[in-house]
């Protein structure tokens, strides 16, 4: 049986499927503030009565104002009002990124506008009607669903996150490729304006759960928290890409041949990888979930740099993570330095 999701109220859980979603839409020198705004005012011929509906200040006004006007609704509107609807409805994900990440995110699911007001639009509120919009919507659906940034990840949930430094906002989500599970921890306001203080940090079980010194992982992952709390603002992206892509056990395997002798590069070889497996593009789609074009990014590793760069992200600054140097782990950050390219400060690692 197909999943549905029902959906009627802009302020309830999936509102903003909602024709009536607050979604600010620009078409020439116009700027809608909603698809219903648009929607009702195409009704008319009549400038001075579009304009009136544009300037409604909630699209229930707008609403209103059609009904106020219907003896001046254009002839052929029952013809062209759902090639209308479907511009327009494509133009809201098209423009609201935020709304396209939800909506192809809510993947194979029905999408049925449940009102009993509606029995073309919506489903007559007992599920018989049309619901011409929820076919349109999963239309639009399919189309982002097979777009960059959409297809890179699929938004699950959020939840709040209280850590030692501070309460983050943890965003959940999957990657279509791999179906890893990834996070995003966000801390404070996004959308001040300055370039977003962020570290992209794969997961090292042994370094960031276990207290390992083997490796620098879990001292970044500490300061990294801490160094985005202080900022007042920031993402900390937890990827699940343990062992520099080539798994926790595979892992296990490389420390053995470490243990005797082999360097990180050597021991990842040794097994049939390459030095470093990770693959960072998936990265564009959290990133465009989060509204987030600029960053300061903390690492010392400069393909995370060509990474963002790559998926046109811009990097305003690079804030080296330089954390946890120890006997256990010398050997280890002098090879990142030497044949992985880290930078590094010569004190850091003498």
């Amino acid at each position: 049986m197909i999943e549905e999701i029902q959906f009627y109220e802009p302020n309830e859980d999936y509102g903003y499927l909602s024709n009536f979603a607050d979604s600010p839409i620009q078409l020439s020198e116009v700027i809608w503030p909603t698809s219903e705004h648009y929607y009702q005012a195409q009704k008319f011929t009549d400038h001075s009565v579009q304009q009136k509906i544009l300037n409604a200040s909630t699209p229930d006004e707008a609403f209103q104002l059609s009904r106020k006007y219907d003896h001046l609704v254009k002839s052929d509107w029952m013809d062209v009002r759902h090639s209308v609807m479907r511009y327009i409805v494509f133009e809201k994900f098209r423009q609201n990124t935020h709304f396209t990440h939800l909506l192809v995110s809510t993947g194979d699911k029905l999408l049925t506008e449940h009102s009993h007001k509606d029995s073309y639009w919506g489903d007559g509120g007992d599920g018989k009607g049309q619901n011409e919009l929820g076919k349109i919507l999963m239309e639009v659906r399919d189309y982002f669903a097979q777009q960059e940034p959409f297809n890179y990840v699929h938004f699950v949930d959020s939840a709040k996150l209280p850590t030692q430094w501070g309460t983050f906002r943890m965003y959940g989500f999957v990657e279509h490729a791999t179906g890893k599970e990834h996070l995003a921890l966000v801390y404070g306001n996004l959308n001040g304006g300055e370039p977003a203080l962020i570290r992209l940090h794969s997961e090292c079980l042994t370094g960031d759960a276990l207290f390992s010194a083997r490796c620098d992982c879990g001292f970044q992952l500490s300061r990294a928290m801490e160094n985005i709390v202080n900022a007042g603002h920031g993402v900390l992206f937890y990827l699940r890409q343990e062992g520099r892509g080539i798994g926790l056990i595979n892992k296990i395997r490389a420390y053995h041949l470490q243990d005797n002798g082999a360097d990180t590069v050597e021991a990842n070889e040794a097994l049939g990888f390459a030095a470093d497996m990770r693959d960072y593009s998936f990265c564009k789609g959290m990133l465009s979930f989060l509204n987030i074009e600029s960053v300061k990014l903390m690492t010392n590793n400069p393909k995370k740099v060509k990474a963002l760069e790559k998926a046109g992200i811009h990097i305003s600054k690079r804030v080296p993570l330089q954390e946890g140097n120890n006997p256990h782990n010398h050997g280890y950050l002098k090879t990142k330095a030497s044949k992985l390219g880290h930078i590094f400060d010569n004190t850091f690692i003498e």
